[in-house]
């Protein structure tokens, strides 16, 4: 009788915490969810540039097979263009993720039998996407004999000829800013609300309210600490990923300043959310179970594994307010397309604003009471 009493007592304490029993229900149906449809799935909607410089019927034919391809498997988003410094400054800025240029003379070359190459220009940073994009193109080339071969004419050679953008990064690099992210966010975890939450499971949250300290105050003296050592941690992890993957920072004393800067916005940003949501928990058990869940929601869709493009259309459009989506993004551009400021532009400035939002709504809704 002793053993079922402390059995009965210890049951009914776990079902007055509906938290810790729902989360051992949807923790298990999210990972089936999120990892499901963000590892290894097909690639689609790649946006190409497509400068057609030449109108002749072989171009036509090999517009006619991509577009085959955006209709059918759905590989590839076809965007035309006209002007082909555009269409590479877009292919820089991340805007697009390969481009294909048809020369003018294309046609006319290939019914003279005179051989004809199609230049590919590919964002080769990303390079599953950018080995989709060459597959697809060059079954595209090859479609070109098909539709003519009954008029028997002798055609030329049509080929394609791929160029990567930036240097080659293997896959291990290419994890670098995915893994710092991590960093940041387990830094998240153990810093700011957390020990917020256990100053109030202590009882040692009643000091501040002695004193003539602000939510503000409090808020932003906590944000600031983990932002501290989350940039410690994550410096460290980045300084170790590059020695291990013999990286390094492009684009000089800039390049590393913007580093630091998406860290420190992304630290802000995230410890700024989960302040907000865990400003008015007052049990550590709440903290554990709210951190495993965002980890799981946030990390994995924000392609830091896997290409955005393999994504579902719901979980990539979830992808595009997530956060840590921009911060791997800003990350990329910055390590690995040689210091690219502009080409992060976009991503810094949502980081900036998700903080900044985060900041405003976590101070409004922080707990000063008892």
């Amino acid at each position: 009788m002793k053993i079922w009493a402390v059995m009965v007592r210890d049951l009914l304490r776990i079902w007055r915490n509906p938290v810790a029993l729902a989360s051992a229900v949807l923790m298990p149906l999210l990972y089936l969810l999120i990892l499901g449809n963000t590892l290894q799935g097909p690639l689609t909607g790649l946006r190409l540039g497509v400068v057609n410089l030449d109108d002749g019927p072989e171009a036509r034919v090999l517009l006619g097979a991509l577009q085959a391809v955006e209709n059918g498997p759905g590989t590839v988003t076809l965007v035309p263009l006209h002007d082909p410094v555009d269409a590479l400054h877009r292919l820089h800025t991340g805007e697009l993720s390969g481009v294909l240029m048809i020369p003018p003379r294309f046609s006319r070359d290939l019914s003279r039998g005179v051989s004809a190459a199609a230049g590919l220009y590919v964002d080769n940073v990303d390079a599953i996407a950018a080995s989709a994009i060459e597959g697809a193109t060059a079954g595209a080339i090859g479609a070109i004999r098909e539709p003519l071969a009954r008029f028997e004419r002798h055609l030329g050679a049509a080929q394609l000829r791929p160029q990567e953008i930036y240097p080659r990064v293997d896959y291990d690099t290419s994890l670098i800013p995915g893994v710092v992210v991590l960093s940041i966010f387990m830094g998240s975890m153990i810093t700011g609300a957390f020990n917020l939450v256990m100053d109030r499971f202590l009882g040692v949250h009643e000091s501040y309210l002695s004193t003539p300290l602000r939510r503000l105050d409090i808020n932003l003296g906590v944000l600031l600490s983990g932002t501290v050592v989350t940039l410690c941690s994550s410096g460290i992890v980045l300084v170790i990923g590059f020695l291990i993957t013999g990286s390094v920072v492009h684009g000089g004393v800039l390049g590393y300043l913007a580093v630091v800067g998406v860290v420190v916005l992304t630290a802000l940003g995230l410890l700024g959310m989960m302040m907000t949501l865990l400003g008015r928990a007052g049990h550590p058990r709440i903290s554990g179970v709210v951190s495993g869940f965002l980890n799981i929601i946030l990390f994995f869709p924000s392609g830091a594994l896997y290409p955005l493009a393999s994504f579902p259309p719901w979980l990539r459009a979830f992808a595009r307010v997530d956060p840590e989506t921009h911060a791997v993004a800003a990350l990329k551009a910055i390590l690995f397309r040689g210091g690219d400021l502009g080409a992060a532009g976009a991503h810094v400035a949502y980081l900036a604003a998700f903080a900044a939002a985060m900041l405003l709504v976590s101070t409004l809704t922080l707990k000063r009471t008892l």
